[in-house]
């Protein structure tokens, strides 16, 4: 779960990036959508916790499990 709450909100937060490139920054100005939807972004992005904070615990859980644990933790295999 850490993994993947990590990953999309920095997925996300690229793909933001992208639209408003492509939209020529009209997305910030209330004459276009894609604001709504970039600042309903931003708010998932930190509810639960931010990117760093998911990453953070996904370190510290491989770091407690040890080298030996991190296969089967990657794989979900015991």
């Amino acid at each position: 779960m850490a993994a993947a709450k990590a990953r999309t909100g920095e997925a996300a937060g690229e793909v933001a990036r992208i639209a408003h490139q492509v939209h020529g920054a009209i997305g910030f100005t209330r004459e276009h959508d894609l604001r709504l939807l970039t600042t309903r972004l931003w708010a998932w992005r930190d509810e639960d916790g931010s990117d760093a904070r998911w990453q953070a615990e996904l370190g510290a859980t491989v770091l407690a499990a040890g080298p030996d644990a991190l296969w089967p933790l990657v794989t979900g295999t015991p």
